[in-house]
């Protein structure tokens, strides 16, 4: 058609026609998009929280006092500070610390937090990286470390005060977090209750504060190859105070409690197995007893980040991130001395959807065969001076 109309029409009207039609089918194939966002409400964290909130309101919710969580805030603003130059309008510190600690402690899915807090769920997602990266990146080397000297000598004291056990600083232990595990690989993952989890080692002091954390075991590992796998095991000579005591001749090192599923070392402490003598059943009484604070730091970890508690919907590659961040923001809020509800330890006890589902697996106990000598006549010395100073006891569990 236009050949024909090039006869009769002059022949820049004619080209003029075919440029326009060559600039319509390009606008046609290259359209551009406009810049759009969703209109959503923020009325929970800018309103309600922000202006009607009480400190009670803020333990149910955040796990923590305001005063805790602007601390927080505090020490992780040179990290999460909007960036001025972004073309949207970032989040505030506050708003991102907010959004991931409310995770943390619902185990909420990111959609949930997401229209909660007016957001979308990837920008949930995101904060969750970055802030928990954030914590053990700026607060984990200020609130999760080794107890100097007299730390570990006042901490000691303590322990013998309320349980009688000499030397004691503190209890070891691991707890099972459950994941999602990958396609690829499930059975390592897959501990000796059937479910997948992750390996959380800890380290607590009388006042259930972590001192030392180990998280990068799938649940099929063992207890004492988690130990031995870690920063703890490796460096215990430099990590563990040195301060000694006599008894019956003997010296007696600073040593950390743990449970049959541990070796026998000379920081080490494990109970008596197999048939047992008066004295060893006493013994093993009272080194329970000052082995009950890491139980009981797990029950309140696991009682205020209930993502701890349930399966959530984070990258199992990213788990032992977030682990450790709430073993951080655990060490924050017992340091500050916010206020823990028993019906929180209630909840992981009877759990209508933890520990029904996810009853935490009971390792096999290590051969005697691995009972270092000089550990052993430690132990004996020690078993000897609680039976001369101290009742015989029965422990209240059957053998």
């Amino acid at each position: 058609m236009l050949l024909i109309c090039a006869t009769t029409i002059p022949s820049t009207i004619v080209q003029d026609a075919l440029s326009l039609t060559i600039v319509d089918q390009i606008n046609q194939r290259t359209q551009v998009r406009s810049l759009w966002m969703k209109t959503r409400s923020g009325d929970f964290w800018n309103r309600i929280v922000n202006n009607h909130f009480t400190e009670q309101d803020w333990l149910d919710n955040f796990r923590m006092k305001k005063s805790t969580f602007d601390y927080i805030c505090t020490q992780l603003f040179s990290e999460l500070s909007p960036n001025p130059l972004a073309f949207r309008p970032s989040l505030s510190v506050e708003k991102k610390v907010a959004i991931v600690i409310f995770k943390l402690s619902s185990c909420s899915e990111y959609r949930v937090v997401g229209n909660l807090f007016g957001v979308h769920k990837s920008t949930v997602h995101t904060c969750v990286y970055q802030v928990c990266k954030a914590i053990n990146e700026l607060l984990r080397p200020l609130h999760i470390t080794m107890p100097t000297i007299e730390e570990a000598k006042f901490i000691a004291q303590c322990i013998k005060l309320r349980t009688g056990m000499e030397q004691l600083i503190g209890a070891i232990d691991g707890t099972h977090i459950p994941v999602l595990p990958p396609k690829i690989g499930y059975r390592d993952f897959v501990n000796r209750k059937g479910w997948p989890s992750m390996v959380l080692q800890g380290y607590v002091d009388n006042n259930y504060i972590f001192r030392n954390v180990t998280i990068k075991h799938p649940g099929s590992v063992h207890d004492a190859t988690v130990l031995k796998d870690s920063s703890l095991y490796k460096n215990n000579v430099t990590l563990i105070p040195k301060h000694y005591i006599s008894i019956n001749v003997k010296e007696i090192p600073l040593m950390i409690v743990g449970d049959p599923a541990y070796p026998l070392l000379p920081w080490l402490l494990k109970g008596y197995t197999v048939s047992l003598t008066p004295e060893q059943e006493s013994f093993n009484t009272y080194h329970s007893s000052a082995r009950i604070c890491v139980e009981n730091a797990f029950g309140r970890l696991k009682g205020r980040w209930r993502c701890l508690l349930k399966r959530c919907d984070i990258n199992y590659k990213f788990m032992p991130q977030v682990i450790s961040a709430c073993c951080v923001l655990h060490n924050i809020v017992e340091q500050f001395k916010d206020n823990y509800h028993a019906s929180w330890t209630k909840e992981v006890n009877e759990g209508n959807e933890g520990n029904i589902c996810y009853a935490q697996p009971i390792q096999r106990e290590l051969s005697q065969q691995t009972i270092n000598t000089n550990s052993k006549e430690i132990r004996e010395i020690l078993k000897e001076h609680k039976a001369m100073n101290y009742p015989l006891r029965k422990s209240s569990f059957t053998h």
